[in-house]
């Protein structure tokens, strides 16, 4: 233990340390504040329990099928349809941390974190605490690719187009003529063509899009504020839209039309000590390089010890280590959307789910 050594977050402190510094996971960041799905999640999780869960919906009524005469007729009964939410996804980060390594350093590393539910006895090491906040950060930005890809292939219909595919919008370099068929005008319109509110709405993308709002966030004198209104959707950047949906490319979610699942199975009866190793919950104090919370994130965890010096596989390369603490750090999760079907195939918004795909320009 040197007598001047100090840690990289006594040096570079708060968000601009590197190690400690999350990726902004706009996507995941939307889901987390608009979208978990409680109902979903306390069904299909019950003390550890978990089951199918299978939605029943019914579309709406529909121009054209009422008559005119009074002759107690019936126009029809539609019938229940259902769907089943989507399997689980899985996410596991598993971390080693030996006796010996934390004797080097100073008394702090080895002091006592009380942390999940149930707590682990006598909690686990201050150096672990904190590389689980490191880890996250690899953990979550997985999670969150996984997310992009899933609803990727679930965006709904935009009425104004007819199709799922991205739609283009160009924003104009010259706004003094305030065009009304393009950019943040041309947007909302569209939104409101898809029967959900602007401001009750949320963009996620990057590029051009993240330029837009930059732009509105200034109020730059070239912005034409009929262009870029300041009462527009929620904006929350994600710059692994880009290499996943595509170049420049952003959706538009109503707010709650896309439902996150967080599953925790070691919970009830499956939590506690395990003779072998301790099950619990956490959720950690997660904020991103933005200042965006993420602790709504409830993560499975399973501490054990390694007692005697073995060899363990850590990173695919097995090695031999003396005695520590391994913690494995993991989330089931999951999304689901509006049904394609909800609305009446009659319906002028038939395949639309408030999911809404699109491609900016600027020219």
């Amino acid at each position: 233990m040197p007598a001047l050594m100090l840690t990289e977050a006594q040096v570079f402190q708060g968000t601009v340390n590197p190690s400690t510094k999350i990726t902004p996971l706009g996507y995941l960041q939307m889901l987390l504040e608009n979208g978990l799905a409680e109902v979903v999640t306390n069904t299909m999780n019950n003390n550890g329990h978990t089951r199918t869960v299978t939605v029943k919906y019914i579309p709406r009524g529909v121009a054209g099928k009422s008559v005119t005469v009074d002759d107690c007729s019936i126009q029809a009964t539609p019938d229940y349809m259902e769907f089943t939410i989507p399997s689980l996804s899985f996410r596991k980060n598993g971390t080693f941390i030996a006796d010996d390594k934390v004797r080097l350093y100073e008394n702090e590393a080895s002091n006592s974190v009380m942390i999940g539910k149930p707590i682990p006895p006598m909690g686990i090491y201050k150096e672990f605490y904190d590389t689980l906040i490191r880890k996250a950060n690899g953990l979550l930005q997985d999670v969150n690719a996984d997310l992009l890809t899933q609803q990727a292939a679930s965006f709904g219909k935009n009425t104004t187009t007819g199709l799922a595919t991205p739609k283009t919008i160009n924003f104009p370099l010259n706004t003094n003529n305030n065009p009304l068929d393009q950019g943040m005008t041309q947007l909302e319109t569209d939104i409101q063509d898809n029967e959900f509110l602007p401001e009750n709405s949320v963009i996620v993308g990057s590029g051009l899009i993240n330029g837009v709002y930059r732009q509105i966030n200034r109020n730059t004198e070239n912005t034409n504020r009929q262009n870029y209104p300041t009462n527009s959707p929620d904006f929350k950047w994600d710059s692994k839209t880009t290499t996943i949906w595509g170049t420049n490319q952003f959706g538009v979610f109503e707010k709650g039309s896309v439902k996150f699942v967080n599953i925790n199975k070691f919970e009830g009866a499956f939590g506690g000590d395990k003779l072998s190793s301790w099950n619990f919950t956490i959720q950690l104090p997660l904020v991103d390089s933005m200042g965006n919370s993420l602790q709504a994130m409830k993560f499975d965890a399973q501490l054990w010890y390694n007692k005697c010096p073995s060899e363990l596989e850590i990173d695919n390369i097995t090695q031999t280590v003396g005695r520590g603490w391994i913690l494995d750090l993991m989330v089931n999760y999951t999304q689901f959307n509006i049904p394609g079907d909800a609305y009446d195939v009659a319906d002028r918004m038939s395949g639309v789910n408030g999911t809404l795909r699109y491609v900016a320009t600027n020219v």
